[in-house]
């Protein structure tokens, strides 16, 4: 069952704007969605927050440039984290290669080789979303 909030929020706030800019034409879909999203952060909590053993998969996502390609792990080749997919993309305005990796593992491998990739010059930005957990669902 669905309950109804309300809150108010700065001036300095453009809330219209920010609806707008995401596609939303409805003011509390948008709002629904922001905190859902909020919430399944806090609830799963970052990769730094986990305990080391605890198992995890979820999505790499990084961004480089082409020239620090060949110091990148082969993560198809690492004994402890488990590559599911990977894609490859070139972002033609951006100038920028892009990667996405479905990984599992320990949280505490897969912690490490982030830290480790954000530390390489040429690479742009690193995040790991991990995959909600469930007892049972589609697979």
């Amino acid at each position: 069952m669905a309950k109804v909030l309300s809150f108010s929020v700065d001036d300095d706030l453009d809330m219209e704007g920010l609806v707008q800019k995401a596609g939303y034409r409805n003011r509390s879909r948008f709002l629904r969605d922001a905190a859902t999203h909020y919430a399944e952060v806090l609830s799963s909590g970052d990769l730094v927050d986990r305990p080391a053993e605890e198992s995890v998969e979820g999505t790499l996502v990084l961004y480089y440039q082409h020239t620090v390609a060949e110091k990148l792990p082969d993560f198809r080749h690492h004994s402890d984290i488990n590559l599911i997919s990977s894609t490859h993309a070139c972002m033609t305005d951006s100038h920028t290669c892009v990667d996405t990796l479905h990984l599992s593992g320990r949280v505490g491998t897969i912690r490490d080789a982030v830290e480790g990739l954000r530390r390489l010059e040429g690479v742009d930005r690193v995040a790991f979303v991990a995959a909600p957990a469930r007892e049972e669902g589609c697979c």
